[in-house]
C-alpha cells in the first residue's frame, strides 16, 4: 500500500472560502518542497483552483477521459500543471459541457493513483453530494469540513455531519470555521449549540485574504508569517502528525 495520504476539502454551502483553503493546506502541506503534493480541483463545473492559484489551465481532467481504465502514475503526471517544484495540480475542464464528460469512475480509479505519485493529494470538491464528490469522500484518508461563523453556515455544517456521520468514521475529521470574527453576534456557546462537534481550527478574518486571491497567489506563499498562514500551517502539521484513515463503516452483520 502507498504511502500517500488523500484530504479532501468539503463544503455544503459555496462561498465559505473552501478553495482558499484547500490552496493554502496544500502549500503548507508542501512546505516549499519538503512533500510531495497534488492538488486536484473536483469542482468540474465552476473550478476556481487555477485562477486562485494564478494559472492558465492547459490541461485537465478531461484529458484523463482517454485512459479511463488503464491510468497508470507516467500518464497522469502528464495532466498535471506545476504551481511549484514538487506542488502539482490538476486542474477542472474549462469548456463549456466538459465536466459531463468526467464519469465518476474516472475518480475512483485517479485518486488511487495519485496516492501512489504523492505524499499529500488535497481534492477540492463542489458544495454538493454528487457521485465525485463520495468517490472523493470514500478515497479519503482524511475529510475537511469548512463553514463560516453564520448561523445558515453552521447549520448546513451540522447537517453534513450528519450525513456523514452515517457513512464514515468520524475519528479521521476536522472541522474549519472559516472568517472567524469575534465582533460576530454569535458566541462560543451558540456555535456549539448549532454544530455540537468540536471545531478543529478557526481561520481569522483579514481583508488581506481576498487580496490575495484577486492576485493569484496563495496568503501562505506571499505573506508566510500572516496570522491566516501560520493558523492554516499549524493546521496542516496536525494533519502530517495524524495516522488516522478515514472509510466508510462496514455493514452491520
Amino acid at each position: 500500500m502507498s504511502d500517500g495520504r488523500i484530504i479532501t476539502v468539503f463544503a455544503a454551502k459555496g462561498g465559505c472560502g473552501k478553495t482558499t483553503i484547500a490552496t493554502n493546506l496544500a502549500v503548507s502541506l508542501w512546505a516549499f518542497g519538503a512533500r510531495r503534493v497534488c492538488l486536484v480541483d473536483l469542482d468540474l463545473q465552476f473550478g476556481d483552483v487555477a485562477i486562485a492559484l494564478g494559472m492558465r489551465s492547459q490541461r485537465s481532467l478531461c484529458d484523463a477521459v482517454q485512459w479511463t481504465g488503464s491510468l497508470t502514475v507516467e500518464r497522469v503526471a502528464g495532466l498535471m500543471t506545476p504551481f511549484r517544484p514538487g506542488l502539482d495540480c490538476l486542474l477542472a475542464p474549462t469548456g463549456p459541457g466538459n465536466a459531463m464528460q468526467i464519469p465518476h469512475t474516472l475518480i475512483d480509479e485517479l485518486l488511487p493513483v495519485l496516492r501512489d505519485a504523492y505524499d499529500y493529494v488535497v481534492v477540492d470538491t463542489p458544495a454538493q453530494f454528487n457521485a465525485s464528490v463520495l468517490a472523493a469522500l470514500d478515497a479519503a484518508d482524511h475529510q475537511v469540513l469548512v463553514a463560516t461563523s453564520e448561523r445558515p453556515s453552521l447549520k448546513n455544517l451540522r447537517l453534513t455531519l450528519d450525513v456523514l456521520d452515517l457513512l464514515y468514521d468520524a475519528s479521521a475529521r476536522s472541522v474549519v470555521v472559516n472568517r472567524s470574527d469575534r465582533r460576530a453576534d454569535l458566541t462560543a456557546a451558540d456555535v456549539d449549540q448549532l454544530v455540537r462537534t468540536p471545531i478543529t481550527v478557526q481561520l481569522p478574518n483579514w481583508t488581506d485574504v481576498p487580496a490575495s486571491i484577486n492576485r493569484g497567489e496563495p496568503i501562505t506563499v506571499g505573506y508566510p508569517d500572516h496570522p491566516v498562514s501560520q493558523a492554516v500551517r499549524e493546521f496542516a502539521d496536525v494533519l502530517v502528525a495524524s495516522d488516522g484513515r478515514c472509510s466508510r463503516d462496514p455493514p452491520s452483520a
